[in-house]
C-alpha cells in the first residue's frame, strides 16, 4: 500500500463498570406504623424527585401540632399580660418621683424581667410547634432525587422506627462508569475542570442482538490503582442511562466497551496491524524496488490499524502481505502493475506483494 500523512481521530478503547452515581439506603426520621406504601415501592420501581413514597401514621404527630400550637397561644397571651403589668408598674413607680435606686430595683420593680421570661417562654412554644409541625411532615418518605428502587423491605401495617431501612435508591438522572486504561495512557485522558470539559466517551453495552450506547464525560481520576492489575482508574459520567420509555436501559454492575476520546495525532501514518512486524519495523519497497526492513515510532494502536509518527514517509510503499525469508535489499515486485492511487484511496491495500 502506498502511504500519506494526515491529521487522525483517535480514541482509547477500554473496559468500565456501571455503578451509580447516587445511592442512598432510605430510612424514616422518626417512628410509628405504615399505613400506606406506593405501588412503585418495588424492586424496579422509579420514582421522581418529592414524590411520596410511604406514609407514617400521622395522629400522634397531628395531636403534638394541636398541643404545642396552644402552648403558643397560652404564652403570646401571657405575653400580653405581662407588658399590661410592667405599664402598671411604671406609672406606679413614675407616681414616687425620683428614688436613688439601684438600676437592678428599678427594673424588677416595673416588671421587665418578668416580661423577658415570658418573650423566652413564647419563643420556646413557637421552637417546639415548629418541631412538632416538621415532625408531621416527616411522617411521608419522599423520593429525595429521582430514583429507582434496588431493594425494599417494609409492608404495610409494619412498625418502623429510625433505624429501619426501608429501601435502597438509586439515582436514574445519571450513572458512572468505572474505567480501567493503562497508566501511560493517562495523558491522554481529559477529566472535567472548572474550566473545561473531560474528555467525551462512547459507552457501549451489548445485550444479546442489540446495543445500548450512551454518551458521557471523563469527570475525574480516581487515586488508586484497579484492585485486578496494575490500571489506573478513572471515571465516565453518563446523563440518562435508562433511555426513552422504549430505549433499553444500561444496567448497572455490567461490563462495558468505553471508547475515550483522545488529542488527535497529526502529519502520521495509519497502517494496518499486518503491516506491523516484529512489534516495531516495516518492510518498505523503495524507489529500486528493494526491501527495507524500517524501525518506526508507534504513536497510537488501536485494535486493527497502528499509527505512525516516525520512519515512514508520505508516498512511500509499505508491504502488507507475507515474506518468508525477508532479507533487506531483496528485490520485490507486485503481482499487478501499480496504478497512481488518489489520496482517499492510498492508505487501502493496492496490491499482493511476493520476493
Amino acid at each position: 500500500i502506498r502511504v500519506s500523512a494526515s491529521r487522525h481521530e483517535v480514541d482509547l478503547h477500554a473496559k468500565g463498570t456501571v455503578v451509580p452515581a447516587k445511592e442512598i439506603v432510605l430510612q424514616p426520621e422518626l417512628g410509628g406504623r405504615v399505613v400506606w406504601q406506593s405501588p412503585e415501592l418495588v424492586a424496579g420501581g422509579r420514582f421522581k424527585v418529592d414524590q411520596p413514597i410511604l406514609r407514617i401514621d400521622a395522629r400522634d404527630y397531628k395531636l403534638a401540632v394541636e398541643s404545642f400550637r396552644s402552648e403558643v397561644n397560652r404564652a403570646k397571651l401571657e405575653t400580653r399580660i405581662e407588658k399590661r403589668r410592667g405599664e402598671v408598674a411604671k406609672r406606679e413607680w413614675d407616681s414616687f418621683g425620683e428614688m436613688v435606686v439601684t438600676e437592678e430595683l428599678r427594673a424588677l420593680a416595673q416588671r421587665e424581667p418578668q416580661l423577658e421570661t415570658a418573650k423566652l417562654a413564647l419563643k420556646a412554644a413557637q421552637s417546639a410547634l415548629k418541631k412538632a409541625q416538621l415532625d408531621l411532615t416527616r411522617t411521608t418518605l419522599r423520593a429525595p432525587f429521582n430514583a429507582m428502587v434496588v431493594s425494599e423491605d417494609v409492608d404495610t401495617g409494619q412498625l418502623i422506627n429510625p433505624q429501619t431501612p426501608v429501601a435502597r435508591l438509586v439515582g436514574t438522572d445519571e450513572y458512572h462508569v468505572q474505567v480501567a486504561v493503562p497508566v501511560a495512557s493517562l495523558r491522554t485522558v481529559r477529566p472535567r475542570s472548572a474550566d473545561s470539559p473531560g474528555s467525551e466517551t462512547t459507552v457501549v453495552q451489548r445485550v444479546g442482538q442489540e446495543t445500548i450506547e450512551r454518551r458521557g464525560e471523563v469527570i475525574r481520576q480516581l487515586p488508586d490503582l484497579d484492585p485486578g492489575g496494575a490500571m489506573a482508574r478513572i471515571l465516565v459520567r453518563i446523563e440518562n442511562p435508562i433511555g426513552k420509555p422504549r430505549d433499553l436501559p444500561l444496567l448497572l454492575g455490567s461490563f462495558v466497551d468505553v471508547a475515550i476520546g483522545a488529542p488527535p495525532i497529526e502529519d502520521a501514518i495509519r497502517l494496518p496491524r499486518v503491516a506491523l512486524r516484529n512489534g516495531g519495523s516495516v518492510y518498505v519497497m523503495n524507489d529500486r524496488n528493494v526491501l527495507e526492513i524500517r524501525e518506526v515510532q508507534i504513536a497510537w494502536a488501536e485494535p486493527d490499524a497502528v499509527i505512525i509518527s516516525g520512519g515512514l514517509q508520505s508516498n512511500e510503499r509499505v508491504v502488507t502481505s507475507r515474506i518468508p525469508t525477508p532479507v533487506p535489499n531483496m528485490l520485490l515486485r507486485t503481482l499487478e502493475p501499480e496504478s497512481e492511487a488518489s489520496p482517499e484511496e492510498r492508505s487501502a491495500p493496492a496490491a499482493q506483494v511476493t520476493p
